[in-house]
């Protein structure tokens, strides 16, 4: 199964990169996490009419399992499920497939990570982003933000217990970019039960440079944004960024 394949190669590798004392085998979070992943995934499989498609749903997680077995890439597994999808009569760009593989193995390897520094008495975490020219003004503005890993569990057993798509969406929104019309700045927010709240407002974009995250006002502080969902990666589709443990 693809969610076994993504929480323990992350557990592995958090493990070994930052010497955690932890045992290899799973532990009860974790196993907690595979469950959420294996049913929350296939609510986010729609057709180009935005109807959940279960059938696909369960084919598209066993071909990101083969993936992530095989090694494969973000594209090559994309490539597979629109040719699932295809067979299945359903029309969807390459992109939003990408975006679909991609989402799934970033919410995994971040509740992983997070399960691996509780289960090793870590306090605090941050958030890293990859700082190059790709880089977002979203991940840009999260980058080096610290959150506490209690926090970060508590709001996985909230979203842990929803069985809506909506609901899960409103607890673990992305943030998104919009220019305010009155006075052109560019700010960032999360749709949240149909309105917009705003995270902060972009005051020197670094957008198209690295190791340059730019400058940000009127931002939420950590408690805010972990209150409105956003606490850990993915923060966005194709997000690249990873959280590190404060020791």
């Amino acid at each position: 199964e693809a969610a076994d394949e993504v929480v323990g190669a992350t557990r592995d590798h958090t493990r070994d990169a930052h010497r955690l004392g932890i045992a290899a085998d799973f532990n009860a979070v974790d196993r907690r996490i595979t469950r959420h992943l294996v049913s929350s995934q296939a609510n986010f499989v729609r057709d180009e009419y935005g109807r959940r498609l279960d059938d696909l749903g369960a084919e598209a997680r066993r071909i990101v399992a083969e993936g992530i077995e095989a090694g494969l890439g973000r594209e090559e597994v994309a490539t597979d499920l629109a040719r699932a999808a295809e067979n299945a009569l359903v029309t969807r760009p390459a992109f939003y497939w990408e975006v679909v593989a991609g989402a799934f193995v970033a919410n995994g390897r971040s509740l992983a990570q997070i399960s691996a520094y509780a289960e090793a008495g870590i306090q605090r975490y941050l958030i890293e982003a990859v700082l190059d020219e790709r880089t977002t003004e979203i991940c840009r503005y999260l980058h080096g933000k610290e959150f506490e890993v209690g926090d970060a569990l508590r709001r996985f057993e909230r979203i842990e217990r929803m069985q809506s798509p909506e609901e899960i969406k409103n607890e673990a929104p992305w943030v998104r970019e919009a220019l305010d019309p009155d006075t052109g700045t560019k700010f960032l927010y999360v749709d949240r039960n149909g309105s917009r709240t705003r995270i902060a407002d972009v005051a020197r974009s670094a957008v198209g440079t690295s190791d340059d995250p730019g400058e940000f006002r009127r931002g939420r502080d950590s408690a805010e944004l972990m209150d409105m969902g956003v606490g850990f990666p993915p923060f966005h589709g194709l997000c690249r960024s990873s959280t590190v443990p404060v020791v």
